[in-house]
């Protein structure tokens, strides 16, 4: 099989899915500082804020995600393009549910727990974790938009 070509020769490099995911992840939302990346309104400023820490090739923790608005639904346009991201790029997606920001938070630990349910996460012991829709992209890296 094709896809399990970079496994047996070991010679081949690993897919690159989250090198690729982030060149693409800086053409919608371009680097805000720190890790950071921003959604932009189309009148200027950003609405939405994301920040990852690289695990491996295949592999995504999203440290934070905010908005300066929350309740408007931005959070969730914010989440919505990182998540179709990482399916065409084949990246697993890991997160701590937290809630961040000034008290009262805008959500309870529970109610980010559903929120990133209805995202496609499944919850494991404290971190949740979101596998890429298509199962054969996470196995090769799919070549960037502009190639």
């Amino acid at each position: 099989m094709k896809f399990f070509s970079f496994l047996r020769n070991p010679s081949t490099p690993p897919p690159q899915n989250v090198t690729r995911f982030l060149a693409a992840m800086e053409a919608v939302a371009p680097q805000a500082g720190l890790g950071a990346y921003g959604f932009r309104n189309p009148d200027g400023g950003c609405y939405g804020f994301v920040q990852f820490i690289v695990n491996s090739p295949q592999s995504l923790t999203i440290h934070r995600i905010w908005t300066l608005q929350p309740g408007q639904g931005n959070g969730a346009a914010v989440l919505r393009r990182v998540c179709d991201l990482a399916d065409y790029y084949g990246v697993e997606l890991t997160l701590k549910t937290l809630p961040f920001g000034r008290k009262p938070h805008p959500m309870s630990r529970d109610q980010l727990i559903a929120w990133y349910e209805r995202h496609g996460f499944l919850r494991s012991a404290r971190k949740m974790k979101r596998t890429p829709l298509n199962s054969e992209i996470a196995l090769v890296a799919r070549p960037s938009p502009d190639s």
